[in-house]
């Protein structure tokens, strides 16, 4: 059995072949290289919520969502 790094956010699996698609950013087996580190994940992305308790809603329309006072 291999470990498998994901290039982009360091995502390690095992297993024979690279996954379809990396559990935690959706890279492409192709984005993955061979490792030696033991299967982890990567610590929570507040971007790329895996939880829908973890998303936060706003509106996005001219005078909302900016830091600067109307």
């Amino acid at each position: 059995m291999n470990n498998w790094k994901c290039t982009i956010c360091g995502f390690v699996g095992g297993g024979d072949r690279p996954p379809g698609h990396c559990p935690e950013c959706g890279a492409r087996d192709t984005m993955f290289v061979r490792s030696d580190e033991p299967p982890h994940g990567i610590p929570h992305n507040p971007f790329q919520p895996h939880d829908e308790r973890d998303q936060t809603s706003f509106e996005v329309a001219p005078g909302h969502g900016c830091l600067e006072e109307d």
